[in-house]
């Protein structure tokens, strides 16, 4: 049977934590056994309001508690990041096919996230990190709008030096410390790469800034096959029923979130 078929029905799930990220953003811990891969996302219902679409951002090693990080953006969000532990959401899932970690294993790599793009790759990089020794060289690039819509500040910390670099870009912020003013894309113009026979790259945020980076990407030598990009943010109804995530001949619930470059690249403006 269709994996997506099987998970059709909404479980409900505790809430154990509630951490406000910012003004409109909320990470909630929930109580629960939830096997998942990096890169997949859940469909969480309110009744009344309707259902919005997460990418789970927690780590899959932890089978008895999970995260979704939710950003208020209309009616279902904005009630959403109202609940509180002890409070229950309906939650259906795990869909899509993640990011291939068994490929990345023993590769260099470049992890980019623009924004809420680090949401689905934060479980990619706690599993990273779980396995550090199986990787090579890792390079984290980071963007945002604002110094204040950072994500994950405490992880980030850590971050830094368990990685061979780490940067951070905000386009309005006051540089600090760690934070640099400026696009995603200066980080990758500046970075240095000795060799991409062994290199892979993981590429996540809105779409407008995939062009951009792949762009600066090629020039360093890095090959199309090479480069995951997830397109989580076009998730409906998770389950392939309403047809509004697709990209050419692909539907992005079923098919992705993560797509090779060179294979999706064609299919986007069809």
């Amino acid at each position: 049977m269709d994996n997506h078929k099987k998970n059709i029905k909404y479980k409900e799930y505790e809430i154990i934590a509630k951490t406000i990220i910012n003004s409109d953003t909320v990470l909630f811990k929930f109580k629960g056994k939830f096997k998942f891969n990096p890169g997949q996302f859940v469909q969480v219902m309110l009744p009344h309001f309707g259902e919005a679409t997460f990418a789970i951002c927690s780590s899959p090693e932890n089978t008895k508690e999970f995260e979704i990080c939710i950003r208020a953006c209309g009616n279902t969000t904005n009630q959403l990041i109202k609940k509180l532990p002890k409070e229950t959401m309906l939650i259906r899932g795990p869909y899509g096919n993640g990011w291939p970690v068994s490929k990345f294993f023993g590769k260099n790599l470049i992890l980019i996230a623009g924004g809420m793009g680090l949401v689905p790759i934060r479980p990619l990089i706690l599993q990273i990190l779980k396995y550090r020794r199986e990787f090579k060289n890792i390079h984290l690039i980071l963007g945002f709008k604002h110094q204040s819509q950072i994500l994950f500040e405490e992880d980030l910390k850590n971050w830094k030096s368990k990685f061979n670099s780490m940067e951070l870009y905000t386009e309005n912020g006051q540089s600090n410390f760690w934070e640099k003013r400026g696009l995603i894309t200066e980080p990758i113009k500046n970075l240095k790469i000795k060799s991409t026979k062994n290199l892979n790259v993981a590429l996540c945020g809105p779409e407008i800034m995939f062009d951009f980076c792949i762009e600066e990407l090629l020039k360093k030598g890095v090959k199309e096959k090479d480069i995951f990009v997830s397109f989580e943010r076009r998730m409906e109804c998770g389950i392939g029923a309403c047809q509004h995530c697709n990209i050419g001949k692909f539907l992005v619930c079923k098919d992705g979130p993560v797509f090779r470059w060179d294979i999706i690249k064609e299919e986007i403006n069809k």
